[in-house]
């Protein structure tokens, strides 16, 4: 297994984990949450939500690593989801870090997991097609 193609999504998970510590002290302990596209949020969640997203990020990546080590034809898929995964819990973040004034980030979301879930699909079938 080549270590280096997990750099990518352990990048993003390092950068929501940058994102969140950087913003830490000046957030509210109630954040806004679950934006229109106007930026207005339909709700709210307490701060602490924010670390748990950068710890599923991190449990995605080394579950995805440790599920690839087993499986090889599924490593470049697990490598594929995984950062499409973890994209998406740093959009998600960035939504409630901006409060909703970035609406990119949530038209991204879920663009970004389509995007993870067909090339992992790909990327499987492909391998067992190779190794074939």
């Amino acid at each position: 297994m080549n270590r280096t193609n997990w750099f990518i999504p352990i990048l993003i998970v390092v950068a929501n984990a940058l994102a969140v510590i950087v913003q830490w002290g000046s957030l509210p302990q109630q954040l806004p949450a679950h934006f229109d596209l106007q930026g207005n949020a339909s709700g709210t969640m307490p701060r602490n939500m924010l670390i748990l997203y950068v710890l599923m990020g991190a449990a995605i990546c080394l579950i995805a690593y440790l599920i690839g080590l087993k499986k090889r034809k599924l490593q470049a898929g697990l490598i594929v989801l995984s950062l499409g995964v973890c994209l998406v819990l740093l959009l998600s973040n960035m939504v409630t870090l901006t409060s909703g004034t970035m609406p990119v980030f949530m038209l991204a979301e879920p663009v970004v997991l389509l995007i993870a879930v067909v090339g992992s699909v790909v990327a499987v079938v492909k391998s067992y097609k190779k190794r074939a």
